[in-house]
This record gives structure tokens, sequence and C-alpha cells, in this order.
């Protein structure tokens, strides 16, 4: 299974992950309720990911030591591959109404399995990276690799699909549409396709969590069915 870069350069990198800081904020300010931070969060640490990468870009031409590009390597693949198809389903089951939890919980013990399958196959390494002209390839060593990538993509999206909020719907169409492209034109244009995903994904967290102000307090804390006056949230 590869993976491709988040972008065409260190600079691109650089610029998406200094964009997406003030969303990351603006969405942490939005929140009102525990339950709320793992979503709001987000698009901080899609910054904080970006940044990551930067280091893997600057080991490839000796700006940092072997080890520093390693480590953050590691830790990029770590939150690309076992942390989202956990982390994204459970923030999104944390916000739901109570009507729509059964839809969403069955994503989250799939996130589960596939977070733990990759994280032995992370683990276990190597990991390679093959860094081109416009982006980073990872690459780690999966048995059955098209089933566990199907499996992720279901863990990620799933949730959001079937949300019970328009804006957190939003933002699942908006990833299934980005990872079909980039799925079929993985070769000539992943990364540049990437940064603008992640981009999208990240405008559309902070688009519900400033919809949830019209929530009643209730509701965010507590997640009681929908009333008609939410159904735009």
């Amino acid at each position: 299974m590869r993976a491709g870069g988040m972008c065409f350069s260190v600079e691109a990198d650089l610029v998406a992950g200094v964009a997406l800081l003030p969303v990351g904020v603006a969405a942490l300010r939005e929140v009102r309720h525990l339950r709320e931070v793992p979503f709001a969060a987000l698009p901080l640490l899609f910054s904080m990911h970006q940044f990551v990468e930067v280091l893997v870009w600057l080991g490839n031409d000796g700006g940092v030591s072997s080890c520093v590009q390693s480590t953050a390597t590691s830790a990029y693949v770590l939150f690309a591959l076992p942390v989202l198809p956990t982390l994204v389903p459970l923030a999104v089951l944390l916000l739901e109404p109570r009507g729509s939890r059964l839809r969403v919980a069955p994503f989250v013990v799939l996130g589960l399995v596939v977070s733990a399958y990759l994280s032995v196959a992370v683990l276990d390494g190597p990991i390679d990276v093959d860094v081109r002209a416009h982006a980073i390839v990872y690459g780690v060593d999966l048995n059955h690799g098209i089933w566990w990538a199907i499996l992720y993509v279901l863990a990620v999206i799933g949730p959001s699909i079937l949300s019970g909020y328009p804006s957190i719907v939003a933002f699942g169409v908006v990833n299934l549409v980005g990872l079909s492209v980039v799925a079929t034109l993985y070769v000539s244009a992943f990364a540049s396709l990437w940064c603008v995903f992640a981009a999208c994904s990240s405008l559309l967290v902070l688009v519900h969590m400033r919809r949830r102000r019209r929530l009643p307090d209730a509701h965010r804390l507590h997640g009681h069915p929908l009333l008609p006056s939410d159904a735009t949230v």
C-alpha cells in the first residue's frame, strides 16, 4: 500500500500548514463542550501534519538530519494511517444527535479494527520514502492492501455521510469526492488534489462549528434529537 505526498514541495506544505492554522484556532474557539474537541481539532491536526511533512522534505535535501527525517516520516504515516480511521468516526459520533448515533457507531468499531492492523504494519516497518519532483510517496507493506484501503475509506468517510447534520454530511461528501478523484488521477495529480481536499475539509469543519452556535446548550452537551429548527446545522 502506498500513499502519496500532500503537496508540491516543501514550500507548498509550509504554506498549507500556515493557512490552516487560523482555521484550526477559529474552529477550537467555537468549542463549548468537551465532546466537540476532537472534530473541531481536525483542521489544526491537518496543519501540524503538513508541518511534519516539511521535515521529511528537508531531510531529503540535507536540511535536517536523517534521524529527524525518520522520526517525521514515522509521525506522518502514523497519523495518516492508524490514527485517522479511529479519530474521524469517533469525532463525528461525539457530535451526533441521539437518533444518528447507531448509524455511526459501527464505523467507530471498524475504525478501531483498521487502526489496530495499520498500527502493527507501520510499527513493524520499514516505511519506504520516495521523494519525487512534486510529491513524497510513503510505502508500507500490507497484506491484502486493497481491502484494507477500502475499509480505511469506509471508516473515515462513512460516519460523515450518515451524519444527522447537513454540514457534516457536506464534509463527508467533499472527502469522498476528493478521495475518488485522487484515486483516479493519482499519478499525475494526486499531490495538488490532496492539498485542495485537506483545505476544503478543514473549512467545512469550521463551518459546522460556527453553525453549532444555534443549537441549544443541552443539545451540544448531551446530543438531544434534532429539532426542526436545527435541520440546517
